[in-house]
């Protein structure tokens, strides 16, 4: 049968007239006739579905399924085309990578040709498409999503069909789903129960207040953005509320709210058991209902039998109790869910780092009376050798690089981890953490008081000082065989081997300093090299006529001061490569002088952050002409920096979190 001709909806800014003419193909707010997204049953079939005894959460991109590249209709396969056209736009899209597939839709990454925008394409075969119902989900779900515009809120792109196929098109969120994170995680700690929970309650606060009940909110339709940022997505289940109250039965078992599984009358209040259930699945590892059989999940529903193990603290469940409470009437609000304990007497990072996809992120919340300076590291030279087995793990670990490769930037966001009620006043010494772990992690700890301190939306230009650091103007990446290679803005040049030696050519290139596996450290001559280590001065040599030739100063070098707190030592050499790590759009360095340097690769900005003996903590923005603008950090703390720096400090708060954990670890480059 013919598909409902709805042509094409394009929906960038939530108006209401995309959905013009959405009567005239019969659609109801009320359902009659209901089609399950992805791991989304109905109960009665279920019960009888061997296939569905066992609960999985799903995954992929908007509530679909990681599943094999295959798409068949009654076992025979379905040809997706390459490059699908929009019939009224004329725009094309390229199809890229599978990501997923549910009911009756697979999903791909494509790309509009015309833009170079990737997006996540639902491909629907007309062939799947063969009841009256199956027409009205579809239609119900575009006219419902392509009317909401939020940040957490999958964006509803466009809507449009040909002959063989219906397309979707929407927001594409690279980091999958929640699912997904708890997949390597387990359990989340409550910091970030919060930061996604806030997000989740914000989003969902938006689809209520257009009378709109998602009934499908579980970890599967929670989506992540390159970013970190949460994103509600998969309206297939969702319903608009008129007068009267919706029965029917429908949603993920685990998720389901009692008064849906007895077939009551259900509202707003449905989702507020889903986020009751999400909470607890993030902080425990498993829904709160989950057994191995469905008849056992929906006694413990309808009973309200669930427990708690004993490391969840007293905040979290008493607003999972009231989240999951039997009577939706007396469930809290959204509003009031937000004004519990859970969310007022707990640090909510602003932000989280990618690598929170993977492993548990350090937060380190400070008390007060420790935002007072005490003693600094006597030294930030020491630091402990890595046996050289353990330093070829970590180095081949790293991805082969490319010298000047300019690649898209991408966020790659740490969450700030001090309170917001802490930081109330800073003094000279407060940007100093009392005995840190390291380096890295005191700066790491500095930065986000200095972060979240700062005014947002400073108007005022902060005093820059009239000198620049020590730092890296030339690199080189050869670590798939030999190393990485450094030129710092003093002259000096230096190679960190793969088996964690170092030789560094400095005193105007006269003077070979050579650090070995052991840490030992020896001095030649370039004339008199020994015949042991002829073979990496030769490659020191060959590293250093490449930069010479090849790649120009990454900076300014004029007006340069050095902030390594021992003179002798400065006159003697300057600092020596520490460790080093790269993504595909920043490279961070940090030298044995406690500098730390953040590369941004697109537009070649830098970063440079250094400590001075009297002025106390710095960071240098070179800007992509190379000019160069040095400030106190407790300047900044006070009165705020240009957004293109704010950015950037965040971005480079990334990678000083991944150095830090390193450090904890024990685990060094060099």
């Amino acid at each position: 049968s013919q598909f409902p001709k709805i042509t094409e909806v394009h929906q960038p800014a939530g108006s209401m007239k995309a959905v013009k003419g959405y009567k005239k193909l019969g659609f109801k707010t009320k359902e009659c006739n209901l089609i399950m997204s992805p791991n989304t049953v109905n109960l009665k079939d279920r019960d009888k579905d061997p296939r569905y005894m066992s609960m999985s959460l799903d995954s992929g991109v908007d509530g679909l399924k990681d599943s094999p590249d295959v798409s068949t209709v009654n076992g025979n396969d379905v040809d997706l085309p390459e490059y699908i056209v929009d019939p009224i736009s004329k725009t094309t899209y390229l199809k890229g990578r599978f990501l997923g597939k549910g009911g009756f839709a697979r999903v791909h990454e494509v790309t509009d040709l015309t833009t170079n925008i990737v997006y996540a394409g639902k491909i629907i075969p007309k062939s799947r498409i063969t009841k009256p119902h199956h027409k009205n989900k579809i239609t119900r779900e575009v006219s419902l999503h392509s009317c909401l515009n939020h940040k957490h809120i999958v964006r509803f792109h466009k809507y449009f069909e040909d002959d063989d196929n219906v397309y979707i098109i929407l927001e594409n969120c690279p980091r999958k789903s929640l699912v997904h994170v708890m997949k390597h995680r387990s359990a989340l700690k409550e910091e970030e129960v919060r930061y996604y929970l806030r997000q989740l309650i914000e989003g969902v606060q938006y689809i209520h207040s257009h009378k709109i009940i998602h009934r499908d909110l579980k970890l599967g339709n929670m989506f992540l953005t390159e970013d970190m940022v949460m994103k509600i997505g998969d309206f297939g289940l969702a319903s608009h509320v008129d007068v009267e109250k919706i029965v029917t039965i429908c949603g993920t078992p685990n998720y389901i709210a009692p008064e849906v599984l007895k077939k009551h009358s259900h509202g707003f209040e449905a989702d507020v058991w889903a986020i009751g259930c999400i909470m607890y699945a993030m902080l425990i590892g498993q829904p709160p209902f989950e057994t191995s059989t469905l008849n056992e999940t929906y006694f413990r529903i309808a009973n309200n039998k669930y427990t708690f193990p004993p490391m969840i603290s007293e905040s979290a469940k008493s607003l999972i109790r009231l989240l999951l409470h039997p009577n939706p009437s007396n469930r809290p609000s959204l509003e009031e869910t937000l004004r519990h304990n859970f969310f007022t007497r707990g640090y909510t990072p602003k932000v989280l780092p990618s690598s929170c996809c993977m492993r548990s992120p350090a937060f380190h919340v400070i008390p007060e009376d420790n935002l007072r300076f005490s003693e600094r590291p006597k030294s930030m030279n020491e630091s402990p050798v890595l046996p050289k087995e353990d330093i070829k793990k970590i180095t081949s670990s790293l991805s082969m690089l490319k010298v000047g490769q300019n690649e898209p930037i991408k966020s790659h966001i740490v969450g700030t981890a001090v309170n917001q009620n802490q930081t109330r006043s800073l003094g000279c010494q407060d940007l100093f953490a009392p005995r840190p772990k390291s380096n890295a992690h005191r700066l790491h700890v500095s930065l986000s008081i200095c972060l979240d301190t700062m005014p947002e939306d400073s108007l005022i230009n902060p005093p820059t000082l009239p000198f620049t650091p020590v730092f890296v103007t030339k690199w080189i990446d050869y670590s798939n065989k030999y190393g990485f290679g450094f030129q710092l803005c003093d002259g000096s040049v230096g190679v960190l081997f793969n088996d964690s030696s170092e030789m560094d050519l400095i005193s105007r290139k006269s003077q070979i300093r050579y650090e070995d596996t052991s840490g030992k450290v020896h001095w030649y001559p370039t004339e008199s090299v020994p015949s042991l280590h002829q073979e990496k001065y030769t490659l020191l040599r060959y590293f250093v006529q490449y930069m010479d030739e090849n790649l120009t100063d990454g900076g300014d070098t004029k007006q340069r001061k050095t902030t390594n707190n021992n003179e002798e030592t400065r006159r003697d050499h300057g600092p020596q490569m520490r460790k080093w790590m790269r993504s595909s759009d920043m490279i961070a360095m940090e030298l044995t002088n406690g500098t730390f340097q953040v590369n941004f690769l697109r537009d070649h900005t830098k970063l440079v952050f250094s400590d001075d003996e009297s002025l106390g903590l710095l960071m240098t923005f070179i800007n992509g002409e190379r000019y160069s603008q040095t400030y106190r950090l407790l300047t900044l703390a006070r009165i705020g920096c240009p957004e293109i720096v704010r950015e950037r400090i965040i971005y480079a708060l990334s990678f000083l979190g991944e150095f830090k954990e390193m450090d904890d670890i024990g685990k060094f480059l060099c």
